[in-house]
């Protein structure tokens, strides 16, 4: 396991990776941090286009330093997502798999390493998209007369690492889901074109139209909520306990599959 693990990280170390993971990771929450802080308010003010602006006051808060952050985490999650089920799709797809496999010819080991080297490099994402992010919010709140003192205190304190776990958690899962759907679907562009529109329209569809409790049980919505350490819909509780169950159904799986199949 531990040389596949490390093979995986020497794969993870190629530029088109690194610019994938973390031209992803970072993209979105430092966009929503700027866009956060520079559209905040000073009362309560509706969006014509749907939404209410954060206020400044709100931003204040402990919460307001990784406001940005959570708001975009489960887009985090999909780069994750697609990551992980390009990862183990493109072995088959580039007929790699078998030379793996002459020299690690233990596949559950082979499978195991693989993954947790991407949950580690999944991990390094997250901690430091939060951290530009946490950076960028101490430099545009000045100019927005927003105060930082609350950010710093104990509870932002702990709140910022609540926040990074969170997060952490919901891409990992994420990724074991891609990583199912790699191994399964064996072609990047079709897993990773399977993985979003599930997320994304389908699941939306099905809650909208078809299954109205839907956002407590599907994948996609209680990701949303433990990212978001549990919403409206779904506490964060549930959310975790649920998905925990899916990920060892899904994990269990995957494993059966891949050890059965032909490579």
């Amino acid at each position: 396991m531990w040389g596949a693990f490390l093979s995986e990280t020497i794969k993870l170390r190629r530029r088109s990776m690194l610019l994938w993971g973390f031209g992803g990771g970072l993209f979105f929450p430092l966009l929503a941090t700027i866009f956060t802080i520079e559209r905040a308010t000073k009362t309560l003010e509706f969006n014509p286009h749907g939404g209410v602006r954060v206020t400044i006051a709100a931003l204040e808060q402990p919460t307001g330093l990784v406001h940005g952050v959570v708001d975009v985490s489960s887009l985090i999650g999909i780069v994750s997502l697609c990551l992980f089920a390009a990862a183990f799709a493109v072995e088959y797809s580039q007929g790699t798999l078998r030379n793996l496999l002459v020299r690690e010819p233990r596949r559950s080991q082979l499978l195991t390493g693989k993954f947790l080297a991407l949950v580690v490099f999944i991990a390094i994402v997250v901690i430091v998209a939060v951290g530009v992010s946490v950076a960028v919010a101490f430099i545009l709140a000045p100019g927005k007369g927003i105060s930082t003192a609350a950010w710093t205190s104990s509870t932002g304190i702990s709140d910022l690492l609540h926040a990074v776990l969170h997060a952490f958690l919901a891409a990992a899962i994420y990724g074991l889901f891609g990583a199912a759907l790699g191994v399964i679907l064996r072609s990047p562009g079709v897993a990773i074109g399977v993985a979003v529109a599930w997320v994304i329209p389908i699941e939306a569809i099905i809650v909208g139209a078809i299954w109205s409790n839907g956002d407590r049980w599907l994948p996609g919505q209680l990701l949303d909520a433990l990212a978001h350490h549990g919403n409206s819909n779904s506490s964060y509780l549930h959310a975790l306990v649920v998905l925990v169950i899916y990920a060892v159904i899904v994990a269990t799986g995957t494993l059966l599959l891949f050890n059965r199949r032909d490579a």
